[in-house]
């Protein structure tokens, strides 16, 4: 009897083990192959739900649009992260280390992590990839099990809340002229 349990738990993780290291080489494949994407958006806070559009340009750029009358915008580029209100010619700057992006934007990071994975999280059709670290909030990362394409994202941001980014119609390489430019408002008083 005890053999049996053995030889179908011995059978069972490698088919397991067998079938996370497809999976891992996939993913790897999948990232390597992906230089840039476009896509549409719905966060989501505690207080909010905001839907826009972005490109995100590996390694450290992307730029989102928010749909709206403020004129919000996210631009990354390299290390700098800068939240803009063109309707109020704001410009909040941060600095990308600070932030769940560090690991979002580098298609390295991403890799490196996925290769070190012993195991993948499966939920509702989706592999979830945790980054974790001393210097960053923990970032979940949502990927399709069918098509391995980028669902979205779930993070805390700087007031602490926690957001759910989801990735819509996404679209990977696309041509695009984005200069990822962060507007050098040097009036802030708010006109």
């Amino acid at each position: 009897m005890f053999r049996f349990i053995f030889i179908i738990f011995f059978f069972t993780s490698s088919f397991a083990s067998a079938n996370n290291n497809e999976t891992i080489d996939k993913l790897v494949k999948k990232f390597t192959s992906i230089n840039n994407l476009q896509f549409n958006f719905i966060q989501k806070t505690e207080d909010a739900s905001e839907t826009g559009n972005c490109f995100l340009q590996y390694p450290k750029k992307l730029i989102c649009r928010y749909d709206g009358n403020e004129g919000k915008e996210i631009i990354i580029k390299n290390n700098t992260l800068a939240i803009i209100k063109r309707k109020y010619k704001r410009v909040y700057p941060y600095r990308v280390s600070n932030s769940p992006f560090t690991a979002l934007l580098d298609k390295e990071i991403i890799l490196t992590h996925i290769q070190n994975l012993q195991d993948i999280e499966n939920k509702n059709n989706q592999y979830v990839i945790t980054f974790a670290n001393k210097n960053v909030s923990t970032v979940k990362l949502y990927i399709d099990q069918t098509t391995l394409n980028i669902n979205g994202w779930e993070t805390t941001g700087y007031d602490q809340q926690k957001v759910s980014f989801r990735v819509l119609n996404p679209q990977i390489n696309v041509e695009n002229s984005e200069k990822f430019e962060i507007p050098n408002y040097t009036n802030n008083s708010g006109n």
